[in-house]
């Protein structure tokens, strides 16, 4: 055989073995979800908002299926629907932190979902989250951590964890909806902070951590909110996660809702000194009427 045709042989055949066959990915690292439940041409007009098509990223379809099992033990029926709506759009990157934007989402929000990808052990990464019109955002959510499963160099992640950023989603978003989601973002994310860096040994540890955060805030909060809490954060225990390399992605939430926090937490310490007060001076006018 002339060697000049073997040698092209070779090197065609060396070329197929280096180059990916499944070109679905492109040259991006992008990828896409859609809520499975939305017409043609919405789906067609998510896809403008984010600003790809299918040559350039990944797209997959989330479904009000996939909602359930991940969100149904924690979210109410109201806000999971029967319908797969919200979007997302997921870039992994290696610097900048985590990105987070919403449109057109009522019960999520940017801070909600960074504590989500911190739980699930992601550092970096563009995300933005839509709907054609205003929705909760759970399919957004569900399908923000399937998303970036199917991005380019996008890890696998496992089951437990999935189901703990969902959960974690879930715990936040009820409690927004009674003290507001930025302060229900800030607590879940100082209760967090403390769980993966002490590493309580048991419920009890947990239970004293939640309690300890919790009681600086004048929230009042019920018996629920505070078992939902110490459940969220037994699994996020679990994930033993490493406080080292969460620490800066942690502060960074905590940063943006810094000035609210710590008013609520003068708040809580004034209303404290005042029933201190009102207590003593109780006490002084019983004991002159005995």
């Amino acid at each position: 055989m002339n060697k000049k045709l073997v040698l092209g042989v070779i090197l065609t055949a060396a070329s197929l073995f280096a180059t990916p066959i499944n070109n679905v990915y492109a040259d991006s690292y992008k990828s896409v979800t859609i809520g499975a439940d939305l017409t043609n041409q919405q789906k067609q007009d998510m896809l403008k908002y984010f600003d790809v098509d299918k040559n350039s990223a990944s797209v997959v379809e989330v479904t009000s299926n996939e909602e359930k099992k991940y969100l149904g033990d924690t979210v109410s029926k109201e806000q999971l629907g029967n319908k797969s709506i919200s979007c997302s759009y997921i870039e992994p990157t290696t610097t900048g932190g985590l990105v987070v934007n919403t449109n057109n989402v009522t019960w999520v929000n940017a801070n909600m979902i960074k504590n989500a990808l911190i739980t699930a052990g992601i550092e970096n990464a563009n995300v933005k989250v839509s709907a054609p019109f205003d929705v909760s955002g759970t399919a957004a959510m569900t399908g923000i951590l399937k998303g970036f499963e199917n991005s380019k160099d996008g890890k696998k992640l496992d089951e437990s964890t999935k189901k703990t950023a969902n959960e974690e989603v879930a715990v936040t978003g009820e409690l927004g909806e009674k003290i507001g989601q930025d302060k229900a973002a800030g607590l879940i994310n100082e209760v967090k902070s403390e769980v993966i860096k002490d590493k309580p040994k048991d419920e009890a540890g947990i239970t004293k951590i939640v309690n300890n955060v919790t009681s600086d805030y004048n929230y009042n909060l019920s018996k629920d909110d505070v078992s939902n809490i110490v459940g969220l954060m037994t699994n996020v225990n679990k994930l033993n996660l490493d406080y080292s390399k969460v620490k800066g992605q942690l502060e960074g939430v905590a940063s943006t809702m810094k000035n609210t926090l710590e008013s609520d937490k003068t708040k809580s310490w004034f209303a404290g000194v005042c029933t201190s007060i009102g207590d003593f001076f109780k006490g002084l006018a019983d004991g002159l009427k005995s």
